[in-house]
């Protein structure tokens, strides 16, 4: 699986909180985007932290989680513990300097070792996957509205323009036991993956993005064009774009 990735701070925010990350150690491959929330640089520390503390978990237990994957075991205890140590240190932080206070982060997340794949996800930040001709998005937004959609209490297309769209129901960081929605995933050669964070996919929608790829010569220059495109409508938020392809 071969990706690009890039981070930008759009046109309004005051500086990027965003963060991504592309391990590339094959046979494994770890792909993550975090979008941090807090006061003063809260939101880029725990965004920050949550991508250290992976990637220091896979670097210590690559050698377990290659032979779980050889012999078809689960990852999903490996994938709970790395993001529960994630929350945990988010957490700790957060009680121990009042400038972190209340600071979290979203984080979804696609863990590939051998012909093993996972998805993680907290947050609002998402995941497609781009097969064929068809689009699918594989998380689910943690956030009110998207709770007041699922409810009956406002209607699919007034969740775009609804006064609380950006407040969060589960976050990384906010509680001892956030919730996280963990899957694995079942993938086919030439299948695309994009993650992004809110600055893109509240700008862009996915059909447009699949266009933009679809129209691409190549993954760099997708994920350029997208960034370029949601920065030209507005660029109200940070935007990070990870765009994979299986081979």
């Amino acid at each position: 699986m071969l990706a690009a990735g890039i981070s930008d701070q759009g046109r309004v925010r005051p500086n990027n909180e965003d963060r991504y990350l592309i391990l590339d150690e094959s046979p494994l491959l770890l792909l993550a985007v975090a979008d941090g929330m807090g006061g003063h640089a809260a939101g880029e520390v725990a965004s920050s932290m949550a991508l250290d503390v992976i990637r220091s978990y896979l670097d210590s237990h690559r050698q377990k989680l290659l032979q779980a994957a050889a012999q078809g075991k689960t990852l999903l205890p490996y994938l709970e513990k790395m993001l529960a140590l994630a929350n945990a240190q988010i957490l700790q932080s957060s009680g121990e300097n009042c400038e972190y206070n209340g600071m979290g982060t979203t984080l979804t997340m696609i863990l590939h070792v051998l012909e093993m794949s996972w998805l993680a996800h907290i947050g609002d930040s998402r995941a497609y996957l781009f097969r064929e001709q068809s689009v699918q998005q594989l998380t689910e937004d943690h956030t009110l509205v998207s709770q007041l959609v699922k409810n009956g209490q406002i209607r699919a297309e007034e969740a775009s323009d609804h006064p609380q769209r950006n407040i969060l129901t589960r976050a990384l960081g906010t509680d001892k036991d956030p919730g996280f929605d963990i899957i694995p995933l079942s993938l086919r050669k030439g299948d695309r993956l994009l993650l992004c964070t809110d600055g893109l996919h509240s700008h862009v929608g996915a059909e447009e993005i699949a266009g933009i790829i679809a129209e691409s010569s190549n993954r760099e220059e997708a994920v350029k064009k997208l960034v370029n495109l949601a920065n030209a409508r507005g660029g109200t938020d940070n935007i990070t774009v990870i765009l994979a392809e299986k081979l």
